[in-house]
């Protein structure tokens, strides 16, 4: 995995995108304090991003994963081997993760991974914490079994669960579709419509944005333009 001419695009105060690796997909470089940051799902080009980090003069305390799928927890044992950090990972997305060597090789993808040891997330709305800023793992099942959103700052990181456009739906092991739907059902009306929605694949929108323009999510979800629907 070699490092691609990638950058680092904000996203909004103390947050950068960068989508890279050869199965391309969003990691979020997060700001704390004192020039630390908190690096949310790294994929399968860690060098890249771990140049965009140095170049914005910031270093990793800790990397959060969404789920346990190889394009957001791929690149997480370089950041832990370098900086000596904790890796987060929800509970339930053990054995997602290891599979991840298995699904490459399934999808012809050429890469292979070293997974992270990681730290458990556990189960419920756990909170992690990093230095002096929280972060709160929203569950969301379905697209994995630990599938979340993690939330801070008035932004939602939604890994595979939540997109801009389109909803991320696949045949890969572990997935749910019935799960995943009661899912967003239950956030459709719990997120708050000013949230920022930074999703794994594709471009970053509110919550209110998505809610309204996203018609494929709302057919999957079964909501129509009705009086108290919308």
């Amino acid at each position: 995995m070699s490092a691609e001419a990638v950058a680092a695009t904000p996203v909004g105060p103390g947050v950068w995108q960068v989508t890279a690796g050869t199965f391309s997909s969003n990691c979020y470089i997060h700001s704390v304090s004192n020039g630390a940051c908190v690096i949310v799902d790294p994929g399968l080009d860690p060098q890249s991003i771990d140049q965009q980090v140095g170049a914005l003069g910031l270093t990793p305390a800790a990397v959060l994963c969404t789920h346990g799928h190889f394009d957001h927890v791929g690149g997480a044992s370089h950041f832990q081997d370098r900086y000596g950090i904790a890796v987060h990972l929800p509970q339930a997305d053990a054995a997602t993760a290891k599979s991840s060597n298995f699904l490459l090789m399934a999808l012809k993808i050429p890469a292979r991974i070293k997974l992270a040891e990681f730290t458990p997330v556990p189960p419920g709305g756990a909170t992690v914490r990093v230095g002096d800023t929280d972060y709160r793992y929203v569950p969301c099942p379905g697209h994995t079994p630990g599938s979340s959103i993690i939330c801070i700052d008035g932004y939602g990181f939604s890994g595979d669960s939540i997109y801009a456009r389109g909803v991320g739906l696949s045949m890969l092991p572990g997935e749910n579709h019935a799960q995943l739907k009661s899912s967003l059902q239950t956030l459709w009306s719990t997120l708050p419509r000013s949230m920022t929605i930074c999703p794994g694949h594709g471009p970053v929108a509110t919550w209110d944005t998505i809610r309204e323009t996203n018609m494929a999510l709302r057919e999957f979800l079964s909501v129509h333009h009705a009086a108290g629907n919308a």
